[in-house]
């Protein structure tokens, strides 16, 4: 009795155990099996897309459609053909009669704002509209930060009944009444395509049950990004510049300034990734163009310091070997760096 009482304590304060917990209601008399559910989405809003917590705020419209003999009507006795129901009363329809009982299954918080609208047709056709503001969960990929395009998936099923029963749908028409809203709460991201894509999914007793996965891209503003990551970078390897071309007049500290920029471009490296978590962490552009430009600015100090204390004439015994060979590496060490990193960024555009 102990246990009883407290399952359905916890029952009780989560409803989605109670839900999941509760038997499954019947499929209505004269439907054909498996029941075709179609579905449509649009997605209206992306509010907030986190990529340090692999989350996503949106708000979408799911749309389904399914055949149900059980609530035909005669259009004569009502005098219409068609039966609309929006908010409680949507509600109260549903719970009269069968549903699929629908489940998006990466939500991860109840829903900040939900409306429901349900319409039926005189030849049982039933279409329930359902928009849905919540918190999802979604795989995040910054392999090509910061020109990445993400793909957020929303995996839609219906955990009371398996393929045998309720299968998904996915026509013509369907994709027509998808779509993303072409300007987005998230400044830094644009919407580009939706796709759907069926599977089944195995559950108790090996059975198994109908899926449809959403998936939505958006592409990353990239040039959103030039003034606060590639500008201090840029800005940071310059120095190579200055103590290639300074004058041997000049008295310079090569080495000390080399070290400063090392510390420098570490420094720029743990802000990015404290701005821009899991950017350094993979080869992004940018990650890969900080790592080269470590080994850069040894190399030129390297190569300068060989310059002033390696005594080509004497050993060579050629004068302007070592003046042809300063003024190369002036032009020919920051243009194949410039080179490389452009290479890096324009492979992922």
């Amino acid at each position: 009795m102990a246990v009883l009482f407290l399952f359905i304590a916890i029952a009780g304060r989560n409803p989605s155990v109670a839900a999941e917990s509760a038997p499954a209601a019947a499929i209505p008399v004269g439907i054909h099996l498996p029941v075709k559910v179609h579905l449509s989405a649009r997605i209206l809003n992306i509010a907030r897309l986190s990529e340090t917590d692999s989350e996503v705020t949106a708000r979408i419209e799911f749309t389904y459609r399914w055949q149900d003999p059980a609530r035909a009507f005669k259009p004569l006795d009502t005098g219409t053909y068609r039966q609309d129901f929006y908010g409680t009363e949507a509600e109260q329809a549903l719970s009269h009669g069968w549903a699929p009982g629908f489940v998006v299954g990466n939500q991860i918080s109840e829903p900040r704002s939900q409306t429901i609208a349900l319409s039926v047709q005189a030849d049982g056709t039933v279409t329930m509209i359902r928009q849905i503001e919540a918190d999802y969960r979604v795989a995040i990929d910054l392999s090509s930060f910061p020109f990445d395009s993400q793909k957020l998936s929303f995996q839609i099923s219906t955990p009371r009944y398996d393929a045998s029963q309720v299968i998904f749908a996915i026509d013509d028409r369907d994709r027509e009444l998808s779509g993303i809203a072409q300007s987005l709460s998230a400044s830094d991201w644009r919407s580009g395509d939706l796709t759907f894509q069926l599977s089944q999914t195995y559950g108790w007793n090996a059975k198994p049950f109908s899926n449809v996965t959403v998936t939505a891209e958006v592409s990353r503003t990239w040039p959103r990004y030039l003034l606060r990551i590639f500008v201090p970078f840029a800005a940071v390897v310059s120095v190579s510049i200055f103590i290639l071309w300074a004058p041997d007049r000049m008295k310079v500290d090569p080495a000390g300034i080399i070290y400063s920029a090392l510390l420098a471009l570490a420094a720029l490296s743990f802000s990015f990734e404290s701005s821009f978590p899991g950017s350094m962490s993979v080869n992004s552009p940018i990650a890969f163009m900080i790592s080269i430009g470590y080994f850069y600015l040894v190399l030129t100090l390297l190569a300068h310091l060989a310059m002033i204390y390696g005594n080509l004439e004497r050993h060579t015994g050629n004068p302007y070997l070592a003046l042809e060979i300063r003024r190369s590496m002036r032009f020919g060490l920051p243009t194949i760096f410039t080179i490389v990193c452009i290479c890096a960024v324009i492979r992922l555009l």
